[in-house]
This record gives structure tokens, C-alpha cells and sequence, in this order.
């Protein structure tokens, strides 16, 4: 049985994975053929693809309001003081954590959470789907409008850009390639690829 991080060490050294994020680009995807790929599913992602290999989420409201749901997934990871969950140790907002077992950084946002998630779990190759970075009108996600994100064009995602510049560069030379499926994503520091090409791979 998994029950800790450190079962997860390398456990798919050189696979593929794809992280689905809650961005608005997503209602235009296709997910069907996630099923049969390895996926890492964020927040309200199961809404939109509710059979994720993995799930994470640290927002104590999403526990609350979605508890059923959570429930379901197959592992889910968070952090310490959620309500169930894998928990790991919040070590602060700006750094990248490659040992897990010391604790993870937020990055402001579950997407870069999971980012350290997938490279400790030794994937080679990582697709973000629906890591948009910005609103689109008054959709603020996949599903609407969430009214704590409507403002986050010029709060938070700013943050969350600067986390993923910080470490991109670090990630390609330690051989680990990261793609941004989201055409319109403010998002530059990865390659784009088009969801795609990315699933006839």
C-alpha cells in the first residue's frame, strides 16, 4: 500500500504524466484519452475529468465543499491539517522542493505543488492542461466563476508566474522537459504543445 510520500520516491521514473489544472481552456478539451495515461488532477479538475491517477489539493474550503468528491479519489495529496489526505509539510511560498519527505512549497498555487509532486515521482515528461494564468472575462475556471479568484489577474497570478520562471530553467537542465498545453496561457517559460500532439505521443 502507498501511505506515504516517500512510497511515491521514483515510482514513475521516466513516464509521462499530464497535471489538469482548472484553467478556462479546459471546457475545450477533449479528456477522454486521459484515461488511459497517467494524470494528476488539481482542485475542481474532477469536474471536468473525475477519473485522475492522482489528486491535489490544499485549500481548506475545497475540503468543505467538496468532500464527497475528494473522497473518491484514488491517492490524494495535500497538506498537513487537512481533513484526509497524504499530508506534507508546508515549508513556505518561494523555493522548489526536490525531497518531499522535508516538506513542499506552494508557489502560490496547487499547479506548482503538484509540479514538485510529479518531478519527486520521477517523471521525465509533465503536460499542464488548463494552466491558464488569467481570466477569461468573468470566467475565472473550466466551470465559471469563482468569486475568490476574480481578482487574480492582478494579484496572485503574477506570483504564480514568477514561481514557474524561477524554476524552469533548473528543471531543463536536470533533463526534466515540462509542456504548457494552453495556447493562451500567460504562461512562457514552457514549451507550448497542443493537447494534441501531446496525447499522440
Amino acid at each position: 500500500m502507498l501511505k506515504s510520500i516517500s512510497d511515491f520516491k521514483n515510482l514513475h521514473s521516466t513516464k509521462r504524466c499530464f497535471i489538469i489544472a482548472s484553467g478556462p481552456s479546459i471546457k475545450d478539451l477533449d479528456l477522454e484519452p486521459l484515461k488511459r495515461r497517467l494524470t494528476i488532477g488539481l482542485n475542481r479538475s474532477f469536474m471536468a475529468f473525475e477519473n485522475s491517477y492522482y489528486h491535489c489539493v490544499f485549500d481548506h474550503r475545497l475540503f468543505e465543499l467538496h468532500t464527497e468528491e475528494l473522497k473518491k479519489s484514488r491517492i490524494l495529496f495535500t497538506l498537513e491539517d487537512r481533513a484526509f489526505g497524504i499530508p506534507l509539510t508546508l515549508l513556505g511560498t518561494n523555493g522548489f522542493s526536490w525531497d518531499l519527505e522535508e516538506g513542499i512549497y506552494s508557489g502560490y498555487t496547487i499547479s506548482y505543488f503538484a509540479l514538485q509532486l510529479a518531478v519527486y515521482m520521477g517523471f521525465k515528461e509533465i503536460y499542464f492542461l488548463g494552466l491558464d494564468l488569467k481570466n477569461d472575462g468573468d470566467n475565472t475556471h473550466f466551470f465559471g466563476h469563482d468569486y475568490n479568484s476574480k481578482n487574480h489577474d492582478n494579484s496572485e497570478y503574477p506570483k504564480m508566474l514568477h514561481s514557474f520562471e524561477k524554476i524552469s530553467e533548473t528543471l531543463k537542465t536536470r533533463g526534466i522537459k515540462v509542456y504548457n498545453c494552453s495556447k493562451e496561457s500567460r504562461l512562457r517559460c514552457f514549451e507550448y504543445m497542443s493537447y494534441e500532439d501531446a496525447i499522440s505521443l
